[in-house]
Parts: structure tokens; sequence; C-alpha cells
């Protein structure tokens, strides 16, 4: 007699389930942790805008401003003078460069008196205030980005 050599149909039907079962489960996964990298990504860079123009103020002698926009999802960058206004656009930058489809929003921005306006004075001073950007995943992973007066800013994330 010899030995049956090889795989069946129905062995090799079964195979071919579980590796597209697994596919499945993995494209999901990666889906989620990269809407949560790009939420990481786009708070750190504000945090970074935002350290960034401190230190310019203070180097230059004049102000800036960030202005949060959560109906137009950017926020935009802007250069005052010695006195403070007029204000000169620089850039207008959206949390949704980071990543193709990305879903991310500005969810909410409060500085106090001047509301989604954070202004940077020649003192090294800021506003006190805070910035969330929320993703697409449901639920939303949320990433919070805080500003003390003396211009320290904290990013703190919500993962889901």
């Amino acid at each position: 007699m010899r030995t049956a050599r090889g795989f069946s149909l129905i062995e090799l039907i079964i195979v071919i389930a579980l590796i597209g079962i697994l596919s499945t489960v993995v494209v999901f996964a990666w889906q989620g942790f990269r809407d949560n990298a790009n939420l990481r990504t786009a708070a750190r860079d504000i945090a970074t805008d935002i350290s960034s123009l401190k230190q310019r103020a203070v180097t230059e002698g004049i102000q800036y401003r960030i202005t949060f926009s959560t109906s137009s999802n950017n926020y935009i960058i802007e250069q005052g003078t010695a006195a403070g206004a007029p204000y000169t656009t620089l850039q207008t930058k959206t949390p949704t460069t980071h990543g193709t489809g990305s879903g991310l929003s500005i969810n909410s921005a409060n500085f106090g008196i001047f509301g989604q306006e954070l202004r940077f004075y020649p003192r090294g001073t800021i506003l006190a205030g805070s910035v969330i950007l929320t993703n697409s995943k449901n639920p939303p992973s949320t990433a919070t980005i805080k500003t003390t007066v003396t211009g320290r800013t904290h990013v703190q994330f919500a993962m889901q």
C-alpha cells in the first residue's frame, strides 16, 4: 500500500478560512493603532508649536498668538508687534495633516478671557487653558494639551 501525500481539499479550505479571519482581526487592530498614533503626533505637534512660539515671543520681544477654530478644524499662527496688534498670519494648520483619513478634530479650546485664542507675551507668559483633540474611533480617543501661565505645556492622552 502507498501512503497518501499532501493535503485534502477540506484541510486546505480550513487553513485559508483561518488566515482570512486572522487577517480581518489584524487589519482592524492596525487601524485603531494608526488612529491613536496620528492623534499622539498631532497633539505633540501642537504642543511643539506652543513651545516654539513662546520662545520666539521672548527672543524677538513681540507677541504671537494661536487661534483655534473648532468649526473649521484648524489653527492659525499669527505674529504681532511689540504693542501686540495688528497680527499677521504666518501659518494655518489642521490636525488632519497627520495621516490620510486620520479623522482628527479639534474638539474644544479654552484659554480664559480670550476663548479659543492663545496669546504669547514677550515676558515669556501665556494664558492657562487647554485644547482637546479627538480621533474618529468609536469610542474616540482624546488628547488634552494643557498650558500654564509660565508657558509649560503638558499632553494627556485617553486612548480607547
